[in-house]
This record gives structure tokens, C-alpha cells and sequence, in this order.
């Protein structure tokens, strides 16, 4: 599996995310769907399937059920199939935290390495407060900042 990832990249499309949300609130969705100038905005992007970390320096893989449609360069049912795959592996209720919340809780998390899904589990009147965070992460995807994390990463495994 490795072998067959490696070097490659996949399109990751906001569109896939933005529908699937739609279908999960089913007829009462306040979703609607993509303009075409809200999809100009974010359009499909391509990204390494496999990176490293920036700060482990563990290699890691950056596909997800969410975003990612294909894989470039593949043809289509090999794509799916590959993806389908990779997708049933990622998602084992080995891999999986499900979080109980409790007032006062704070929970964090790198979106690099970590799939994550909010569950409605809370009644429409009771009070939520959620903030978030989120480190853009530009400079992950540029050559040279994969390079400076790599040797960092291997100096890290190293001392560990």
C-alpha cells in the first residue's frame, strides 16, 4: 500500500465535504448547495498523499474521507478503489476517541494527522459555546518547508 501512495498526489475538493454535510442534515438542511463563485473560491487542489510531519517528522498521510475525490495520475476505479481502501483503514474504531463532553472541557487536536467529526449529540435549547483555533498550514505544503521538517523530524527521531 505504501509503495503504491508514495510519490503521488490526490485532489481534495471542499465541494465533497460541503455536500456530504448537506445529505447528513437530510430535508432539514439550512445548507444550500455550492455557488459557482463560492466554488471559484475554493476550487479542487492537489496535495502530496503522503508528508511529513512539521514537527515529529513522522511521515504521515494526508487523504481523508472528507476532502479527497481522487488520486492524480490513476485511473478512476483503481483511484476509488486505492482510496476506498485507505478510507476503511483510517476510520477502525481502533483509531477512534469519542469525546464526552463535560462543562469547562477543552479539546485539542492536529488536523494534520487527525480525522475528526462533530456529532450533533445536544438539544436544540441547550447553550454551547464552541471557539476554534485553527494554524493555517500554507507553509506544510511548500517544498522547502518539507525539507527543513524532514531533517528536523529525522534529528527528533533520533534523540527519542
Amino acid at each position: 500500500m505504501k509503495q503504491r501512495i508514495e510519490g503521488r498526489t490526490a485532489t481534495h475538493n471542499f465541494e465533497k465535504f460541503w455536500e456530504m454535510m448537506r445529505q447528513r442534515g437530510g430535508a432539514r438542511t439550512s445548507r444550500a448547495p455550492l455557488t459557482e463563485e463560492q466554488k471559484r473560491q475554493k476550487p479542487p487542489v492537489s496535495h502530496p498523499m503522503v508528508t511529513v510531519h512539521p514537527i515529529s517528522g513522522r511521515r504521515i498521510l494526508y487523504a481523508n474521507p472528507g476532502y479527497t475525490v481522487s488520486i492524480d495520475g490513476m485511473d478512476r476505479q483503481e483511484s476509488d478503489e486505492l482510496l476506498e481502501s485507505l478510507f476503511r483503514h483510517q476510520v477502525q474504531l481502533q483509531f477512534q476517541y469519542a469525546h464526552r463532553w463535560a462543562e469547562g472541557d477543552v479539546l485539542v487536536w492536529d488536523n494534520l494527522q487527525t480525522l475528526h467529526n462533530a456529532e450533533a449529540d445536544y438539544r436544540a435549547d441547550e447553550p454551547r459555546l464552541i471557539k476554534r483555533c485553527q494554524a493555517m498550514a500554507d507553509q506544510v505544503f511548500k517544498p522547502e518547508f518539507r525539507r527543513l521538517a524532514q531533517t528536523y523530524g529525522e534529528a527528533q527521531l533520533q534523540t527519542s
